[in-house]
């Protein structure tokens, strides 16, 4: 049975993350090795760290409609503090956000961006807001399993939350 695909614009308030760079690679190690990095540097009992069950993977939204290369792994913090060397400081502005929910195999994961696509193409009042500095964003829980400690091919259920900044059409 194929999990139906919905489509929702919610609102994100405004955090700040601390992240490591990647870049895409065929086989998807960049961001496993960029979230070893990270909890070298941050570990998940860091004082800064927000009180939450998700790391993120942030999109420069600028990149979508042509080739993503450059991606962030991180975690939401309550101050930067100070920064350990490898580690960057991310402003995310939050906002109106078209959101989709994953859970499913790697089949399921690109029906359901092939859907969120869809449904910004379609709608008669949204688009993707893909001004420079704009990030969208990709939830990856901690529990009960964090896909980002185990290699992409071996990862059986896909389980996390895109949610990418929209703006209105007659905002442009």
């Amino acid at each position: 049975m194929q999990e139906t695909i919905t489509v929702e614009l919610v609102e994100v308030a405004p955090f700040k993350a601390l992240a490591v760079r990647t870049g895409m690679s065929p086989d998807h190690s960049g961001t496993r090795i960029a979230w070893s990095k990270l909890i070298e540097q941050v570990p998940l009992d860091d004082a800064r760290l927000t009180p939450t069950t998700s790391a993120y993977v942030f999109i420069p939204q600028e990149q979508w409609g042509k080739e993503v290369d450059t991606l962030w792994v991180g975690l939401a913090v309550s101050e930067f503090g100070e920064v350990p060397d490898g580690i960057e400081t991310l402003e995310v502005c939050g906002g109106l956000c078209a959101c989709a929910h994953v859970h499913g195999d790697e089949a399921q994961m690109w029906r359901v961006y092939e859907s969120l696509f869809a449904w910004l193409e379609e709608s008669p009042d949204y688009k993707l807001d893909k001004r420079e500095g704009i990030l969208g964003m990709e939830t990856v829980p901690l529990e009960p399993l964090n896909s980002l400690t185990i290699p992409y091919a071996t990862v059986e259920t896909f389980d996390f939350k895109m949610l990418y900044p929209v703006i209105k059409k007659s905002s442009l």
